[in-house]
């Protein structure tokens, strides 16, 4: 336990590759993957990477306005936002656990 801690404290990037509840597929298809990321300097490598691999990514806003559906009168956040905007509120809801000194990719 004491290793990934060491770890969790160590990483600069997170890149977490999921289907954030389908919504993406429903957005994008199924051949194009949505990219959600504050960070210009990470979208930039994430995109070559895409390139050098045949991938086809699709950079997604994250407007952070969606933020006021998930939050809650007796929890911290709800864990959805609602039907609109399905994976912008998934990525947002995710990077509420990412410290912010961490560069975060959720697709």
């Amino acid at each position: 336990m004491e290793r990934q801690l060491r770890l969790i404290t160590l990483m600069q990037k997170i890149v977490d590759l999921a289907t954030l509840t389908g919504v993406c597929v429903v957005a994008l298809g199924p051949s194009i993957a949505g990219v959600f990321t504050p960070n210009d300097d990470l979208a930039k490598e994430l995109f070559q990477a895409s390139e050098a691999s045949g991938e086809k990514f699709w950079r997604m806003p994250l407007e952070e306005s969606y933020w006021e559906s998930m939050k809650s009168g007796v929890a911290d956040m709800v864990n959805t936002g609602g039907r609109q905007g399905g994976a912008i509120n998934a990525a947002l809801f995710l990077k509420q656990f990412v410290d912010e000194k961490v560069k975060v990719d959720a697709r």
